[in-house]
């Protein structure tokens, strides 16, 4: 039934990709006068503006026994165009925080000159004033500047294993937070603290699978600075065991959120199956991975692989079970 879900959800946003998402970008390009680059788009088209919505956000309204309305899937899907923009805010146009801060909460009266600001200004600006609950969103959107600004010290070799932690783990909480406070119904404290572990595991399984790209931009994240996975891979199933714990304990059917659960973890399989590919690599080095050193090749999780699905659908089985 769960998966039932996803396919079906994932349908209905495919489709309105092709109605809304893609003219929309279409139209951001001609009248700003500038591109989306194609990496932006790749995760626009691919993740942000149609995996999000779909599995994400839809899943947040089966859980309260409701369907995603329309006027969601929308704010859902701008910020989905949002998040890889804002993202480049800071790292590829080097824009200052008060700037980007101005262009967060005050986008009506900020004189855009890039692309990036200008659709950003927009997009902002409508988000602002269609929520339904924009107090909450507003503090979400602090949240998600304030880790933002947290991340520079990941380009710093000198951080510490703590810092590291608590940057991944609240820079992936803040960012399922906000996608639900777009929403008509706004997260009280008890969800919250749920999202947290969820939202905290989905970027740590982003950085497993980033350690090529992230070990060559030099920013440094619990994989690539990992010396021991498998002990790593101890602190994950803990921590997915907390997540677990914290969904049975929502106010809602059981049957809703076994349901959640599942699909939750369907991503949590993905990382832990990459898990065990580094502590294959791991044994192979005899110790600890040297990843500066190591090629493209042996630093990519090729998930397309029959072994690796096989065990992803295994621990989707087994996961929510913890």
């Amino acid at each position: 039934m769960s998966f039932v879900q996803v396919i079906k959800a994932l349908q209905v946003q495919n489709k309105y990709k092709d109605t809304f998402l893609q003219p929309y970008l279409a139209r951001l390009e001609k009248e700003h006068e500038g591109t989306f680059s194609p990496e932006q788009k790749f995760k626009i088209q691919k993740y942000y503006g149609v995996f999000i919505p779909a599995i994400l956000c839809n899943s947040y309204k089966n859980l309260y026994g409701e369907n995603l309305t329309d006027s969601e899937r929308k704010r859902a899907t701008l910020f989905g165009i949002l998040t890889p923009i804002g993202d480049d805010l800071f790292d590829v146009d080097k824009l200052p925080i008060d700037k980007i801060t101005a262009l967060t909460f005050k986008p009506e009266a900020y004189n855009a000159t890039l692309f990036s600001e200008k659709v950003t200004k927009e997009i902002q600006g409508i988000l602002l004033n269609s929520v339904p609950h924009k107090a909450a969103y507003i503090a979400a959107s602090k949240a998600v500047l304030d880790i933002q600004v947290e991340t520079e010290k990941q380009l710093s070799a000198t951080i510490s294993q703590a810092e590291i932690e608590h940057i991944t783990y609240t820079k992936g909480a803040v960012s399922v937070i906000i996608y639900h406070q777009c929403l008509d119904i706004v997260a009280d404290q008890q969800m919250l603290d749920a999202l947290f572990y969820i939202g905290s595991l989905y970027q740590l399984g982003n950085d497993l699978f980033d350690v090529y790209k992230d070990t060559r931009d030099q920013i440094y994240t619990l994989p690539n600075t990992c010396s021991d996975f498998t002990a790593l891979r101890i602190k994950f199933i803990e921590r997915v065991k907390e997540q677990n714990k914290k969904i049975m304990a929502l106010p809602y059917p059981i049957k809703r959120k076994n349901r959640f659960s599942i699909i939750m973890n369907n991503v949590n399989a993905r990382s832990l199956v990459a898990i065990d590919e580094w502590i294959a690599l791991e044994k192979k080095c005899g110790g600890q991975i040297d990843f500066k050193n190591k090629t493209r090749k042996e630093l990519i999780i090729d998930m397309e692989k029959p072994r690796l699905i096989i065990k992803w659908l295994y621990y989707t089985w087994q996961l929510p079970k913890l």
